[in-house]
């Protein structure tokens, strides 16, 4: 499936657009195969389908689109852009000698940027925010090659990832709770008949089905409990740190 999708999609699109949604509705496609075997050839051909008629780009978009709403969101929860952030003489993240080392050599890569000092930022923290942020853009089109910076990309990816996985979050409740039910549906039947003391290896015809089950279950859990803002807000920062340790290489 994913090899279909790089033909005619970019890796980050792949990766941190499609993937979030493949992962949503996981529990969907095992509950299907579990249940109707004959899906198999109908999900695979189905893609190929949706690829032609222009779907797939469709999805890319509103999940992009979901993922940017999502992102503004996060950011005014934050105080800004990780990026930004991490840069402020206030944030704690980084040490300060190492952030004088990425503010000196962000001012000799730009003309005329000449980032605030303490007092600067303090006195004026909007234009020291804007000045930050034209830092970041240079860095970030600065690292764009992906074979001299891989970890800065593959952070990106992975933040892309998180983001949008959150942006969908309600849609992957749902279906992992339609496939709990879908699936408690079809064993339970099974279940009251080992507990009556039928032939218990009649369990095994519906290992499947009971492996779908618990995975739905998880994936609510997770869903839940797991995919939230700190998720995120790690994947964020993180990429960050990498962006700006570019700043280190010659």
């Amino acid at each position: 499936m994913l090899k279909e999708l790089g033909k005619y999609f970019d890796h980050y699109t792949v990766n941190a657009r499609f993937m979030p949604a493949f992962f949503s509705v996981l529990p969907f496609v095992l509950t299907m195969l579990a249940w109707c075997p004959s899906s198999k050839s109908i999900l695979g051909g189905s893609l190929t389908i949706l690829i032609s008629f222009g779907v797939m780009t469709f999805v890319s978009t509103i999940i992009s689109n979901l993922g940017n709403r999502c992102q503004k969101r996060l950011f005014s929860i934050w105080g800004g852009a990780p990026t930004t952030v991490v840069l402020r003489h206030t944030d704690q993240a980084l040490d300060k000698y190492t952030k004088q080392r990425y503010h000196k050599w962000l001012d000799g890569k730009i003309d005329g940027l000449n980032l605030p000092k303490v007092e600067g930022e303090v006195k004026d923290r909007t234009d020291a925010d804007l000045k930050y942020q034209s830092a970041i853009n240079f860095l970030r089109e600065f690292t764009r090659d992906k074979t001299r910076y891989p970890a800065v990309y593959r952070d990106n990816v992975a933040y892309g990832f998180a983001r949008n996985l959150l942006a969908i979050r309600v849609i992957g409740v749902l279906v992992a709770l339609l496939c709990v039910v879908i699936n408690l549906y079809f064993v339970w039947p099974v279940l009251a008949l080992i507990k009556a003391e039928a032939d218990a290896m009649i369990l095994s015809d519906y290992l499947l089905g009971i492996g779908a089950g618990l995975v739905s279950v998880v994936f609510v859990f997770a869903f839940l409990f797991v995919i939230n803002n700190n998720f995120v807000k790690e994947r964020g920062f993180r990429y960050a740190k990498t962006l700006l340790e570019s700043c280190e290489k010659p």
